[in-house]
């Protein structure tokens, strides 16, 4: 399997300013691809930490992804980094600088002559297209190895890299199963898959999160890869009620093509996620195909006025709890005609929990109109960790309603 190493680079990474999701990002796609990541870095924007660590890596991958440094700013230094490294030259490219100009003055009439630094191409280097801003990539060839190098914003990184990819795709001897549970600890998964009997040619990694669930990966060479996939059958007949679906999934993905195979829309009634039930689902393409609307009845008046919730139920059940939640449900599924309503309400704190309902506590209900499933979790962590979570558990919720599970 040919190796590959990961290089980001930007102060704002080593000094903890921003989240290094570069990297993670190559690093999936790098394995992928057929790639082992043996190596990943991060540098300031400091042009002799950038050159020493390019030699340094080069010594120990087959492909050095660099992400990162080029843009057209003073501390943008990652061309003139690589370039010293390999005793390249770096020349003007006039038809990328056109290129460069004739984007930026459709918004900006008085070009900054620093935009010309983006220009520059490293010798003999291909160039790699942006397709979202003004930097373009580049690919390298140096002594047998690959050397690409890659923008820092996410949104033009990510397509730029999968471009490369395609011209970097190794043959594989080997596959991998990728499956998200929901709602189970990790380390029960973990239990359950040490407890088979398993080969050992099967590779098992876990990654949890505590907003999307736990990421199952079983690899295996080819010649080993129907013990993987027995295994991976044996989790999800063990873990049906959890079992979120196979590859790069979310529950809210899960959730749209369920609804979607039944021609159902539903809606949503949310009080402590605050809009982020509704968020979620919005986040997957065509989700107004079964995604009728939401209301967000922070305040008690607003749970009586627009969701019909009674002002006795408040006074003698409270906003969290099961009452509340049922009454929140119907009124939202009768106020947009959904097929189906969830609706959620619990205490983010850190304030406002007490000795019957602590902070953390959290009831939902799904209906269809005639049938309620309510559930009461205590999810007990920090308030916006609390209401991440919570929100996905309402869609994961009338995920399993739909699947028959509740």
């Amino acid at each position: 399997m040919k190796t590959a190493a990961v290089l980001t680079i930007g102060s704002e990474i080593v000094e903890g300013i921003i989240l290094n999701t570069n990297a993670q990002y190559i690093c999936q796609r790098l394995a992928e691809n057929g790639y082992r990541v043996n190596r990943v870095v991060s540098v300031d924007d400091e042009e002799d930490s950038i050159k020493g660590e390019v030699q340094r890596l080069l010594a120990s991958c087959d492909v050095l992804v660099l992400c990162g440094g080029l843009g057209p700013t003073e501390d943008d230094k990652t061309r003139e980094a690589v370039a010293k490294a390999l005793s390249r030259r770096l020349i003007l490219d006039e038809s990328i600088r056109e290129k460069i100009h004739e984007r930026v003055s459709r918004y900006y009439n008085n070009l900054p002559r620093n935009l010309d630094k983006q220009a520059f191409v490293i010798e003999n280097a291909q160039i790699v297209p942006n397709p979202v801003g003004t930097a373009p990539g580049q690919l390298i060839d140096f002594e047998g190895k690959k050397i690409v190098l890659l923008p820092g914003p996410p949104q033009e990184m990510r397509p730029m890299l999968d471009s490369v990819l395609e011209k970097l795709k190794t043959e594989q001897d080997f596959k991998t199963i990728k499956m998200l549970f929901f709602a189970v600890p990790e380390s029960v998964l973990d239990q359950f898959m040490t407890d088979t009997s398993v080969k050992g040619c099967v590779k098992i990694a876990t990654q949890a999160s505590f907003s999307e669930g736990v990421w199952v990966r079983l690899t295996a060479p080819l010649d080993c890869f129907a013990e993987a996939e027995n295994l991976a059958q044996r989790l999800v007949e063990k873990f049906q009620r959890n079992f979120v679906g196979y590859g790069d999934t979310s529950v809210e993905r899960a959730l749209f093509e369920e609804l979607e195979k039944r021609n159902l829309t539903f809606s949503v009634a949310e009080s402590c996620t605050g809009g982020l039930v509704s968020a979620k689902i919005v986040s997957v393409s065509g989700a107004s195909r079964v995604f009728v609307g939401g209301v967000v009845a922070y305040d008690n008046s607003v749970k009586m006025r627009i969701l019909n919730v009674r002002e006795e139920t408040l006074k003698r059940f409270g906003a969290v709890s099961e009452q509340c939640v049922v009454e929140m449900a119907h009124g939202i599924k009768e106020l947009t005609r959904s097929d189906l309503a969830v609706s959620v309400s619990g205490i983010a704190g850190p304030t406002g929990g007490t000795q019957e309902k602590p902070v953390g506590t959290a009831y939902f209900c799904v209906t269809d109109g005639k049938r309620d499933s309510v559930e009461k979790i205590f999810y007990p962590q920090e308030r916006n960790i609390f209401r991440s979570r919570i929100a996905t558990h309402a869609l994961y919720l009338l995920l399993i309603r739909l699947r028959g599970m509740i």
